[in-house]
């Protein structure tokens, strides 16, 4: 891996030590990921070579993470951050196993020398919380061969079912950053928690709203994922995916950081 990306890889690990993640980075991620003495300089050595593995990893942060008691009527929402390599995927479940989650056979893609990084969020909400809804949920984290489950989420619904009006619309999975090789073809997700019709459109990284009639890098996915075809480094920038109901509006942002190959 060239050299760029090795700094990049040290400026993940100190945002990743800043933002707290209650995970700790597997050792031999970071041994067999590093320098070997063979890339020390010797006396007469005519080569000097470095050897770098790729590793799979993932790390889990949920929140909250104390006990629920809510009434019945009431709003809940869980959130689960999950960063790892390659962009890892992410789903609340109930109960505490560690789920393994159901993946497309292409899911993960191998990028040659260069393993893409991300972080995805996901959301667990419960607009009109009932009795029946009362128990522990846990966050499954997912990065190839790696999975890593958050602590559980105890939730406790006292008093007797209500009924509700509409909740307000709200994005469930996003993710806040994702790089990935030049070239390649990168799903930035942006799905909805919504049973009222709603309105889901995006904006690219200079701010304009995305037609994918006109644009044919570009195109949806069944779940409102931006897809991006031939990764070019003028995508670099953030990305907004917007959605609105008759009530409400959420939006959420994805950095998008192109990576150059190994020269």
């Amino acid at each position: 891996m060239g050299y760029s990306a090795l700094l990049l890889g040290f400026s993940w690990l100190v945002m990743i030590n800043s933002i707290g993640f209650a995970a700790v980075l597997p050792m031999n991620h970071i041994i067999e990921n590093s320098l070997t003495d063979d890339s020390t300089f010797r006396a007469g050595s005519e080569k000097n070579t470095a050897k770098y593995e790729l590793k799979d990893w993932v790390m889990v942060k949920a929140t909250p993470s104390d006990p629920i008691r809510v009434p019945p009527g009431g709003r809940v929402e869980l959130e689960c951050t999950v960063f790892g390599s390659p962009v890892p995927q992410a789903q609340w479940n109930r109960g505490i196993q560690l789920n393994q989650i159901t993946l497309g056979p292409n899911e993960f893609e191998d990028s040659g020398d260069f393993q893409s990084v991300g972080k995805v969020t996901v959301r667990h909400v419960i607009d009109c919380i009932q009795p029946h809804h009362q128990g522990v949920y846990t966050c499954s984290g997912q990065a190839r061969g790696q999975t890593m489950a958050s602590d559980p989420v105890a939730i406790s619904v006292e008093g007797r079912p209500v009924q509700c009006s509409s909740g307000k619309t709200r994005i469930v999975k996003w993710s806040p950053i994702i790089t990935q090789m030049i070239g390649s073809t990168v799903v930035i997700p942006c799905v909805v928690a919504d049973s009222a019709p709603y309105r889901q459109y995006w904006k690219d990284n200079f701010g304009n709203i995305i037609d994918t009639d006109i644009d044919s890098r570009r195109k949806l996915g069944p779940e409102g994922e931006l897809v991006l075809n031939n990764l070019s480094w003028s995508d670099m920038g953030e990305y907004t995916c917007i959605v609105e109901n008759s009530i409400s509006r959420d939006n959420t942002s994805t950095f998008l950081y192109p990576m150059l190959p190994n020269v």
